[in-house]
């Protein structure tokens, strides 16, 4: 996540992803269409993946099953995918191990502050 970035941008992305979509609007074969995508696309992506899914891992609206999948995501070491969370931490600047050792300090940050609600 690149500080001071312009959250506007976002909006871009989903212009740029409908733009890459050839599929919704050809009906000759895919194999034959090669999408190149530039540096600054692919750090856009990351960026917004990883700001999107901090966020909504921290989001108390968000469902369990949501939750699990993004602490997967961000768990995963050898996961191969270009939006891996290790790439996008990579491609934003980020160590990945302490971008996690931080979202696990905050998550028992948010654990024993949800369990004293609870108790009170």
């Amino acid at each position: 996540m690149r500080r001071g970035s312009d959250k506007t941008q976002n909006l871009d992305l989903f212009e740029l992803l409908e733009n890459k979509n050839l599929w919704k609007k050809r009906t000759d074969s895919l194999s034959e269409e090669t999408i190149v995508w530039t540096d600054e696309e692919i750090a856009h992506i990351s960026d917004s993946l990883l700001e999107d899914s901090l966020r909504n891992l921290f989001d108390g609206r968000c469902s369990p099953k949501t939750v699990d999948e993004i602490y997967k995501w961000m768990m995963d070491d050898k996961d191969p995918n270009p939006f891996s969370f290790v790439n996008c931490c990579q491609v934003s600047g980020l160590d990945p191990d302490d971008m996690r050792g931080t979202v696990l300090f905050k998550l028992k940050i948010e654990a024993k502050r949800s369990q004293s609600k609870k108790l009170h």
